[in-house]
């Protein structure tokens, strides 16, 4: 009878018997790509790590990145696009009638707010124009004021 291996580290402490691990496993370790690296020819390892062939390859990869991104900038507006205008041409008569009664109240209500504007801005105007006396008034009044006028 053949006794279970046991895995010891350094001191000899053993962790027990090992379960059988399934060849699938391997595949989801890393173990595969150092068995590949050991049993890949010397001129491929080489080829493999020089950079000279990975530029070229990125900047093809990039450029087809953003034309993939530019065709789907390209469909999504032309999808909005369509729908939009699918969208106005069915409520095209709802807003010209909505328009045709509402241009009326528009104006109506901009002409008669036109008078509150303008005293508005007339009132902001004489209001910033004493502003900028009473700053006058207060720097003149200040004793610096003629010894900065001398220089």
């Amino acid at each position: 009878m053949q006794q279970p291996r046991v895995e010891t580290d350094i001191i000899g402490a053993g962790e027990g018997p090992q379960r059988a691990v399934p060849w699938s496993a391997w595949v989801t370790r890393l173990d595969w790509v150092r068995w590949w690296a050991c049993h890949m020819p010397q001129s491929w390892a080489q080829w493999w790590t020089t950079s000279g062939w990975r530029q070229p390859l990125q900047r093809i990869l990039w450029g087809l990145e953003g034309i993939l991104y530019l065709l789907l900038a390209l469909m999504l507006c032309h999808a909005l696009f369509t729908t939009g205008s699918h969208l106005l041409s069915s409520l095209w008569p709802v807003v010209a009638v909505v328009w045709s009664h509402l241009l009326p109240a528009v104006l109506l209500l901009v002409l008669s707010a036109l008078p509150a504007l303008l005293f508005m801005a007339s009132f902001l105007l004489l209001f910033c124009t004493l502003l900028s006396l009473v700053g006058l008034l207060t720097s003149m009044t200040h004793p610096g004021y003629a010894h900065d006028l001398d220089q």
